[in-house]
């Protein structure tokens, strides 16, 4: 039967791979190409090959013959085949006994499952992960919702209001002259949040608090923004970068009374502050703000309670 070109050109185009093998020795007398490549075997060499010597437990031979003489056919039934070179993979295989030129033949159809694992796994993450990125949406709502509710109550106004008013004020100091500082300041040693052990009121607490000194510690011309969940901006007209300093050093003072329990112990907040001012060749803040982010970086390295200014 192998030696009717146009039957193999026919077993070629299935989707799957097909063999035909004698019932009682399952030797195989016929196969298409994909077979071949699954069972890592030359096409030429594959037939007349036994079927049985692909299967990973010998055991599956005769298990197979008793459910096909019990229910005439066996379809899809999940198994572990073991290619010429030793690999073993898991395939859905399907066995049925045709009349074939007056001769009865084993018709044999597999499919490789890897394939369609990886492709499962591969989906199941992906819904992990938008599930994962839906959850953090979410909870950043909420958090940006919680800390806006938190600002309002406490007079801290938002960023786009801040860096309007360091414009119209960076554009009044080119009129008529003037100075404008600008102070970063971040807790460092807050509570962090963690869902299974709290709510976060601690955190949310103490935030609260440090933004209400914040805008205690300035002047009604100032703005206090919160730029991140635990830094603060504060932009002060008509303030030097010395005044700028001698208000940081003041703040630090404050922020060092608040205190927190934290895993049962009582604990005192610490801060870092870093300051820079508007010069006078500077047309825009935005270089201003930029160097308020380094000035706060290297108040971190420095340590809990710094101060570092740029000029």
């Amino acid at each position: 039967m192998a030696s009717f070109p146009s039957f193999q050109s026919l077993i070629d185009t299935v989707q799957g791979a097909l063999l035909l093998a004698q019932p009682a020795s399952g030797r195989i007398i016929s196969a298409n190409q994909l077979a071949a490549i699954l069972l890592a075997t030359p096409h030429d060499e594959l037939l007349g090959r036994d079927f049985g010597q692909y299967l990973q437990h010998p055991a599956d031979a005769a298990e197979l013959k008793a459910l096909l003489a019990s229910n005439s056919m066996v379809y899809n039934r999940r198994l572990q085949l073991k290619t010429a070179t030793g690999r073993h993979f898991e395939v859905q295989l399907s066995l049925r006994e045709v009349m074939l030129d007056d001769s009865t033949t084993l018709v044999i159809s597999f499919s490789d499952r890897t394939e369609s694992q990886m492709m499962s796994q591969l989906l199941n993450f992906e819904h992990q992960l938008v599930e994962r990125s839906l959850n953090l949406v979410k909870s950043m709502k909420h958090e940006q919702q919680t800390n806006h509710d938190d600002d309002q109550l406490t007079g801290v106004v938002g960023m786009p209001q801040l860096l309007s008013g360091a414009h119209a004020e960076t554009g009044r100091i080119r009129r008529y002259g003037g100075d404008l500082s600008g102070m970063a300041v971040q807790l460092i040693n807050i509570p962090q949040l963690i869902p299974q052990q709290d709510n976060g009121s601690a955190r949310r607490h103490l935030l609260r608090l440090a933004g209400s000194l914040c805008v205690q510690s300035t002047r009604d011309s100032d703005q206090v923004a919160r730029q991140e969940d635990d830094v603060f901006l504060v932009l002060m007209p008509n303030t030097s970068l010395e005044g700028a300093h001698e208000l940081g050093r003041r703040l630090l003072h404050s922020l060092g009374q608040l205190t927190y329990i934290h895993q049962g112990q009582e604990e005192k907040a610490q801060a870092c502050i870093g300051i820079s001012a508007l010069r006078l060749e500077e047309n825009s803040p935005n270089a201003m703000l930029d160097r308020l982010q380094g000035a706060l970086s290297l108040a971190r390295i420095a340590g809990a309670n710094q101060i570092h200014r740029q000029a």
